[in-house]
Order: C-alpha cells, then sequence, then structure tokens
C-alpha cells in the first residue's frame, strides 16, 4: 500500500486540529473515497452518497476539462480509520534577509511540517463533495488532457481519534455545521448526515438495524422524496417517509428540543425502541403486512394500487403513526393504540376518506390533509379526537360531500 507525503502548515481552530495542505487531482481521485462504509445497510449507504453528490458534479468535472484558467475551492477532509502522522520540521531563520523577530520565529515552532498518510486510512469529502466528484468524473473521461492530472486544490484535513465513535460522529457533524452556516440543508441531506437531530439519527439507526430495511427485501426506497414508485412491488415506506413517521410518533410538545440539540444516547434509544415496538406490533396485527413481508404470498403494490389500504400509503402511514402517539399519549400501550386503530376502515377508497385522503373524480391521493385524516382515523375507531375543533372540522367537510 503506497504512502503519501504532503507539506502542510499546522493550525488550531476551536478544538479542532488542522492540517493544510495541497493534492493532486490524481491522488484526490485515488484517497479521497465516497462516503459508502458509514451504514451497514448498503442502500442507506448509496443513498447517502446520492444525496450530498448531486449533478453540480458534471458541470464541475466539464469546468476542469474546458477552462484553462480553471479554480477550485479548498476541500475539507475528514480521515476515517486512521490518523496522519505529523512530522514538524525544524526552521532554520536568516534573520537578516527575513527580518523576522524572536517572537515571531516561536510562533513558527511546529507550524510547517509534513504530512504523512499510510494509505489506511478513509479519507472522505466533509466540504466539497461535487468538487471530488467533479475531479473523479473528469479523470475518468478518457477525452481530459493529461495535464489536468498534476493540477493541485488546497486541502484541510480534519482527523479524530479512530477508536472512538464520538470522534467519528464528531466529524461527520461537521458536515451539517459547514453546510447550514452556508446554505439550506435539504430534508434528505439532514436525514443522511445530521448528527444534532435526533429524528435523523434514530432513522439512521432503525434502517441499520431493523430486519424489515435489509437490503434484499427491498421494502424501503431511498430516493429524495416521500413518495413510493408506482410500480413499486416491494416498498412500503421512503427513507424520508420513515423520518417523517419517527416525528409523528414523537410527543408534540418535546419534538422541537428533539429535533435541533441531539439528545442523549439514552433519549435516542429510548424513541428507537418506541419505534421499533410501533413498527413490530403493526407488522404483527395487520394481516396484509404479514401478507408482504412474512409470507410474500402479496405484493405491497397490490394493497397500495389495487386495494388502497390506508397502511400502505405514505401520508395514511402518517396518520396511523400520529393516532398511535396520540392513544399512548392517554394511557394506551403501543400494542393496544394499534389493535384499537386497526378498527377503523382502511380501504381509503371507501366514502369515509372522500375529500380527506381519496380524491374519486381523479382517483388520486390527497396529501395535505394530514390532520383530517388523524382524526378521521381516531373517530373511526372508536376514539376521541386529538382536539374538539379538530373533529369540527372533518364533520364539517363530510357534510359538505353529502
Amino acid at each position: 500500500m503506497s504512502t503519501t507525503l504532503l507539506p502542510a502548515i499546522r493550525s488550531k481552530v476551536g478544538d479542532w486540529m488542522t492540517y493544510v495542505t495541497s493534492m493532486s487531482f490524481i491522488n484526490i481521485a485515488k484517497l479521497v473515497k465516497d462516503p459508502d462504509e458509514i451504514h451497514e445497510r448498503k442502500g442507506l449507504s448509496d443513498w447517502i452518497q446520492r444525496e450530498i453528490i448531486s449533478s453540480h458534479s458534471d458541470q464541475i468535472a466539464k469546468y476542469i476539462k474546458e477552462t484553462p484558467q480553471r479554480f477550485l475551492g479548498s476541500l475539507i477532509i475528514g480521515v476515517y480509520d486512521g490518523n496522519p502522522n505529523w512530522a514538524p520540521l525544524n526552521i532554520k531563520f536568516t534573520l537578516d534577509q527575513l527580518e523576522l523577530s524572536a517572537e515571531q520565529q516561536q510562533s513558527m515552532e511546529g507550524k510547517l511540517g509534513l504530512l504523512h498518510l499510510t494509505g489506511k486510512e478513509k479519507l472522505f469529502a466533509i466540504d466539497g463533495q461535487h468538487r471530488v466528484s467533479g475531479i473523479k468524473k473528469a479523470l475518468a473521461d478518457s477525452t481530459t488532457d493529461s495535464r489536468v492530472l498534476n493540477d493541485e486544490v488546497s486541502v484541510i484535513f480534519v482527523s479524530h481519534d479512530e477508536s472512538s465513535e464520538a470522534g467519528k460522529l464528531r466529524t461527520r457533524r461537521l458536515f451539517t455545521t459547514l453546510n447550514k452556516k452556508a446554505k439550506p440543508v435539504s430534508k434528505s441531506a439532514t436525514i443522511a448526515l445530521d448528527e444534532d437531530n435526533g429524528f435523523a439519527i434514530v432513522t439512521r439507526w432503525l434502517i441499520d438495524k431493523h430486519w424489515l430495511f435489509e437490503d434484499s427485501k427491498s421494502h424501503i426506497s431511498y430516493s429524495s422524496t416521500g413518495s413510493i414508485p408506482a410500480k413499486d412491488e416491494w416498498t412500503i415506506t421512503s427513507v424520508v417517509g420513515l423520518y417523517e413517521i419517527i416525528k409523528d410518533l414523537y410527543p408534540l410538545s418535546n419534538k422541537r428540543s428533539f429535533e435541533s440539540t441531539r439528545p442523549t444516547n439514552v433519549e435516542l434509544r429510548e424513541h428507537l425502541f418506541f419505534v421499533e415496538e410501533f413498527l413490530n406490533e403493526v407488522i404483527n396485527q395487520t394481516p396484509e403486512f404479514n401478507e408482504v413481508l412474512v409470507d410474500r404470498s402479496r405484493s405491497a403494490r397490490y394493497y397500495r394500487e389495487e386495494s388502497n389500504h390506508l397502511l400502505f400509503r405514505p401520508v395514511g402511514q402518517r396518520a396511523f403513526a400520529r393516532a398511535t402517539q396520540i392513544l399512548v399519549k392517554r394511557g394506551f400501550s403501543i400494542k393496544n393504540a394499534v389493535k384499537s386503530l386497526l378498527k377503523a376502515d382502511l380501504s381509503i377508497s371507501s366514502s369515509n376518506w372522500i375529500h380527506i385522503l381519496w380524491d374519486p373524480i381523479s382517483e388520486t391521493m390527497i396529501t395535505n390533509k394530514l390532520v383530517m385524516a388523524e382524526t378521521q382515523l381516531l373517530l373511526l375507531s372508536g376514539n376521541d379526537a386529538r382536539t374538539i375543533k379538530a373533529k369540527e372540522n372533518v364533520e364539517r367537510l363530510l357534510k359538505t360531500i353529502d
């Protein structure tokens, strides 16, 4: 395995130790990896890769190949599973030439040196993912001028304790910290990488650990929206849809805090266990889910397209999760909450759901009446609505239909 020596300046900002250097395009392409080794589920890793590297990389590749005056901004590279070796250089100053004071000389002690990469490290772009991808695409194109190989770009290395999960977490968190300051972060990017948003963390943990989301089962869609492709045979949710369900299952009063400031590991695990129990109860108590997920005698598409089953529609799943959370808050166990809600009419094509979840004219889903859907589900199962006003709104809508 080849090693790489890079001249570098060591700096300190906050509690980060950073190393500023430059790397050739060919070394960037060879050494900087795609973030596909962070999660157990390959589907989740591939999705994360798509979310942080978009079509902008094609434009950057074109720019590199076609612009003689090309220039790329600095990359910020995180180091996983390794720690660059730092060798400071001793500098012999000639005071007459540089006119440096003793204080200035002392300030440079240990700043300049060589950064040694053994080749065992995993390097990931924390900031500059599009540029890294653009460089790789440009170099992979046989029509690219060979002189581009030795172009250089400035790089800032940040590293963590490779033996510590907290160190990896801290480096991943830097991604969203940098991008939150630069531009709004998309929901999908938040789910993929945010280490402060408790719902994003629980979503990733759940996908990594729950049997339902094993890659071979194809039950989750790694799209950037909450929708499910119409002809998808086995998908029952998307990563964005699952994130919303996980939020819906959390008490409304504390939701903002759980989302904005990283909860404790105890709090994260508590909500993870709650969501897991909810999923398991819904699967165990719903015959249609058993037919799809266990027996595989029916496809998810059948219940979504032919049967129009509420629990196979993203907005229906969210309404069910919200209603479950309300019943649990009222003292129901998760098991009994799910059991109670399953008594409702779950066929969205029926008159109970017209103009709430189903448009009978266009034969399409209605997705912007989530509160009404939650309310109707509670009422149809013999439970009280969240509020009197919510009940009145549904009753008023149903009267206009009659």
